[in-house]
């Protein structure tokens, strides 16, 4: 017996990263969904039928008006100070996800979805958790009816770039994964693939609040 759905539009910024990618496979593949916007500031590397793309300046986000209705914003916008420098990872990680939370608000689309970390604190020492904090503030501010954000711990994936860093924090968590039981799983390591099927199927739930997932919950995807 055939399942029938009602055909879905998502938004998905952040659409070349880790859990980005994901995202893109999962929704082009899932049939529910016969629309993914992907919007970025230069043209990705996606072909499906599926898919619009739409390449704009994030600073003139705000501009940005859809003909049809949305349902759903997937955003895995994200950098590195490395790559980035610290003012090019606050605009990115902080100034760019409040920017497409306010054109979800624009174009009455009334679903979003954020990645933001495990350790997100707006009052941190330290700068990508205070970011990541901050960024929660102004997303929970801005007016949408329902908000996901999911705090991951080490994401794991194929990368299209070598992360010296992260890749020797992969192997020291899985040294000590055993031992992360108790409120210590939620700093266990997720792959990209299990973020972005939860963040998936939270928005087939209907809530009017903002709901906070942290890894440990984000591993029962």
């Amino acid at each position: 017996m055939k399942r029938f759905y009602m055909r879905k539009t998502a938004l998905v910024t952040g659409a070349t990263g880790l859990v980005g990618q994901n995202i893109i496979d999962q929704l082009i593949n899932d049939n529910r969904y016969n629309k993914v916007i992907i919007v970025s500031r230069r043209a990705a590397p996606f072909s499906h039928p599926k898919i619009e793309q739409i390449t704009i300046n994030f600073d003139k986000l705000s501009e940005l008006m859809f003909k049809d209705a949305v349902d759903e914003c997937y955003c895995a916008l994200g950098t590195t100070q490395k790559k980035s420098g610290k003012k090019g990872f606050f605009k990115v990680d902080f100034e760019y996800v409040k920017a497409t939370a306010g054109l979800c608000g624009i174009n009455n689309i009334p679903k979003f979805s954020v990645v933001s970390s495990n350790g997100a604190n707006p009052k941190s020492t330290f700068l990508y958790m205070r970011t990541k904090g901050q960024m929660e503030e102004a997303v929970k501010s801005s007016g949408i009816k329902q908000i996901t954000i999911v705090r991951p711990s080490l994401i794991t994936g194929k990368r299209d770039e070598f992360r010296f860093g992260e890749s020797a924090g992969y192997y020291l968590y899985k040294l000590f994964q055993p031992f992360m039981l108790g409120k210590f799983r939620k700093l266990r390591p997720i792959s990209a693939e299990k973020i972005a099927r939860c963040m998936i199927e939270l928005n087939q739930q209907d809530w009017q609040a903002t709901r906070i997932i942290e890894s440990d919950e984000i591993a029962m995807y």
